[in-house]
């Protein structure tokens, strides 16, 4: 590698370090911010299947962004170091967008209130999308290379080999996305015509609209990038990509839980005192002791509670 390639290289490994660490003061900020809520709604409460997910999801995030951190430091001598913590958050990134979409598609699935065959429907979608993304993944995974410099002065590493058929995944995400886009307007267009316009409902349909939209138009600019820009940038938005996911995600389970503890504790005040409320108008009142992924009833449902 002469000089010039070199100087490039370096410089272009940096612009990608300034993005994974401004997506690295992103992920700590957003869980500093949303800690508290999370104590609440996820680590005191019983533990189920969802959870556990959004915990995987979120805090390999973290797992990713400081094994990034250390590859920017790090003194590559022969080349291996590299090449298997580049594997590594490789699969992390894959595994927790496949996990982040999997809440998001129980999400919207409970908007649509769980009929069956949408439910295995979604489940053989998820299957085949992610199988090819993990498909397409290993395979680019053989033509990564990190070939070490002895005449580089620069610590990090830099990685000089890789086919760009990743951008294949970023492209499946962008169809896996779209059609859970689709999914969560149909319901939202109906609701909004029925006149559903209780903070919940607005909130349920407004998270996933802008969060699918914002996820779209982030897996449409990855694709342009790995196929336009220099290899060696191709992954400029890779990480940021992954912290907004595991944040938008994050955020979507936390709201629903926090506004379903809402409408319990009002619903537990409305009986404590003999209460009746007969229509909602919009208002999605719980009964006590249902789930949080149970709450998603249609925004018409009405709900009548006996006196205590």
């Amino acid at each position: 590698m002469s000089t010039t390639e070199l100087i490039d290289t370096f410089r272009a490994q940096k612009l990608v370090a300034y993005f994974n660490v401004a997506s690295a003061v992103i992920l700590f900020y957003e869980h500093l911010i949303t800690f508290d809520e999370e104590l609440r709604s996820i680590w005191t409460q019983r533990w189920t299947l969802s959870k556990l997910l959004y915990v995987f999801m979120k805090y390999s995030a973290f797992l990713q962004v400081g094994i990034i951190m250390w590859q920017q430091d790090v003194v590559n001598t022969d080349g291996e170091a590299c090449l298997v913590s580049f594997h590594v958050t490789a699969w992390l990134f894959v595994i927790g967008l496949g996990i982040g979409e999997m809440l998001l598609s129980i999400r919207t699935w409970a908007v649509w209130k769980k009929p069956r065959l949408m439910g295995i429907l979604l489940g053989i979608f998820w299957v085949v999308v992610w199988g090819a993304i993990f498909g397409i993944l290993a395979v680019f995974l053989k033509t990564v290379r990190f070939d070490p410099d002895p005449n580089s002065p620069f610590p990090g590493c830099f990685i000089s080999n890789g086919d760009p058929i990743f951008f294949l995944d970023y492209l499946l995400l962008l169809v896996y996305d779209t059609v859970m886009l689709i999914l969560i307007l149909i319901p939202a267009y109906k609701s909004y015509r029925m006149g559903g316009s209780s903070e919940f409902v607005r909130n349920v349909y407004r998270d996933g609209i802008l969060y699918y939209l914002y996820l779209f138009v982030l897996s449409l600019i990855n694709i342009i990038v790995i196929v336009k820009l220099p290899f060696d940038m191709s992954t400029i938005l890779s990480q940021f990509e992954r912290v907004l996911h595991a944040v938008f995600t994050g955020r979507v389970v936390l709201n629903i839980h926090a506004q379903s503890r809402d409408r319990e504790e009002l619903a537990s005040y409305v009986s404590s005192v003999g209460g009746r409320r007969t229509e909602n108008d919009g208002v999605i009142l719980v009964p006590i002791g249902v789930t949080t992924t149970q709450t998603f009833t249609d925004s018409q449902t009405k709900i009548s509670r006996g006196r205590a």
